[in-house]
């Protein structure tokens, strides 16, 4: 049974010594240390990133995980030929198509011009609604070979990908891509 005034401590929170004990904020924020101090508190990191040259840096980053523009230097490095410019252009193309007709077409031309598709679940995800079984099935197969290798995470999957699935399972003529469908959905959820 614990004692009320018991130990070295006694209910004031002094010790042996007689001085009250710091809380941890206190003696973090002695130390400069402090949790709830932050980069946004730093005048020099607040310069740094306001720079043109961090903004700059900042920016190339950025297109090359997202995608984008390559900088300069890398893209006669990792694209001499300018394949993933045109590629990028190419689907835009395709995703800006005024009407059904003209996003069928495109769709078909874009993917007889690069056979190996990129790896963006949204236009991939767009591409199940095509009627050539052909190119759904080259979009399953690469949104499977994503799903297997951990980079189509249920979060971050289009919302309307479960229900394209679901309409290749009821209306497809093809019962290996219905079963796919079928394996690819009950993974994803």
């Amino acid at each position: 049974m614990a004692r009320k005034n018991g130990g070295d401590r006694e209910e004031s929170g002094s010790g042996i010594s007689g001085k009250r004990d710091k809380s941890w904020r206190e003696i973090d924020a002695q130390r400069g240390k402090s949790k709830y101090h932050s980069r946004q508190d730093d005048p020099a990191q607040q310069r740094l990133e306001r720079s043109p040259t961090y903004e700059k840096y900042k920016k190339a980053a950025d297109s090359l995980f997202t995608g984008g523009a390559l900088p300069e230097g890398l893209a006669e490095t990792f694209d001499p030929e300018g394949k993933r410019k045109e590629q990028k252009e190419a689907m835009l193309k395709v995703t800006e198509a005024p009407d059904r007709k003209a996003w069928v077409e495109r769709a078909a031309d874009f993917v007889a011009k690069f056979p190996q598709l990129p790896d963006d679940a949204y236009f991939l995800d767009s591409l199940l609604d095509h009627p050539k079984d052909r190119i759904v099935d080259k979009a399953l197969g690469k949104l499977e070979a994503l799903q297997e290798e951990g980079r189509l995470p249920r979060e971050k999957a289009p919302k309307s990908l479960e229900q394209r699935l679901r309409s290749l399972e009821m209306t497809s003529t093809d019962s290996d891509v219905q079963q796919r469908a079928k394996a690819l959905r009950v993974k994803l959820t």
